[in-house]
């Protein structure tokens, strides 16, 4: 059977789920585990930014797979309810199921930008401190 479009996508979406959910916690870890070197590298303000921006990141991503469940639920649901005829709660499940969605693709983008947003602060600030400290 072929998949749809919306099965692709749904795929995709899980695949960049855990995309952040590894990235975000694997960097969380890793800095915790090199406490030492990032702060003799980067000093302790960008240190403890990159930590909070991560520790973001990491939840949000969680809340985004949660609202991807939601999404799914919803839209199911929507399908049927339209199976049985039932216009106005297939409509209102579909708004539902809308909703989730926006909020799951919002949540992609503001994990992205914590995660893209860490790593350069912790980058420059090694610059910055190899240069000038």
């Amino acid at each position: 059977m072929p998949q749809t479009d919306r099965d692709i996508l749904f795929s995709n979406e899980a695949l960049v789920i855990g995309m952040l959910q590894a990235v975000s916690g694997a960097a969380l870890v890793a800095a915790l585990a090199q406490t030492e070197a990032l702060v003799k590298l980067s000093g302790n303000i960008a240190f403890l930014v990159f930590l909070t921006v991560m520790a973001l990141a990491l939840p949000v991503a969680v809340l985004a797979a949660y609202w991807k469940h939601q999404y799914k639920l919803w839209d199911l649901k929507a399908q049927a309810s339209s199976t049985k005829n039932n216009t106005a709660e297939a409509n209102t499940r579909s708004v539902k199921a809308e909703r989730y969605l926006k909020c799951m693709r919002v949540a992609f983008v503001v994990s992205l930008i914590c995660i893209c947003f860490g790593f350069l602060e912790l980058i420059a600030a090694f610059w910055f401190r190899a240069l000038c400290g």
